[in-house]
């Protein structure tokens, strides 16, 4: 499967998850979702003062801005019926690398170690080239991305809402 899947759902069995596009009424759990998972991620790499700082709510118009929009192609991941992660993706203007890019990926910490993040990340990128921006001290994050081939090519640059380095993953 290639990147930029079409709206329909995926059932993954192997991990019990069920991928689907995000929809409008999804928005506010997505944005209750991402904070409570940078809240369990982050808190040892990210300034508590960012983590304290950004609530849901100015996550929710971020997200209803993308998913209404369509700026940002973004999937949801349910077990159970439950959410347990999302994914977003798109294309970015860079040059020089596949211009598809994994934006974000989300899994509660529950489902670390399961076949969520996986299913969701196929879902997004299937086996296309592909680019991301991962935290340089996030070795988690790193190691992860690793096993679907990406590797780090030397790029740099400060996140503008943390302040924290990033560095640019590619996959060819």
């Amino acid at each position: 499967m290639s990147g930029m899947s079409s709206a329909r759902e995926e059932r993954h069995e192997r991990a019990g998850v069920v991928v689907r596009a995000a929809v409008s009424s999804d928005v506010r759990a997505i944005a209750e979702f991402q904070t409570a998972c940078w809240r369990e991620a982050y808190l040892d790499l990210v300034p508590r003062s960012y983590l304290d700082g950004v609530d849901a709510d100015a996550r929710e118009m971020r997200w209803r801005e993308r998913v209404v929009t369509g700026t940002r192609h973004v999937a949801v991941g349910r077990v159970a019926g439950s959410l347990a992660g999302v994914v977003s993706w798109g294309d970015s203007a860079d040059s020089g690398i596949p211009p598809l890019e994994l934006k974000s990926l989300y899994v509660a910490a529950a489902y670390h170690g399961t076949d969520v993040a996986a299913a969701l990340i196929s879902h997004a990128l299937g086996d296309a080239p592909a680019h991301l921006w991962v935290f340089e001290t996030n070795p988690r994050a790193h190691a992860f991305y690793e096993k679907w081939g990406f590797a780090f090519d030397g790029h740099r640059k400060i996140d503008p809402d943390t302040g924290l380095w990033e560095r640019r993953l590619v996959r060819t």
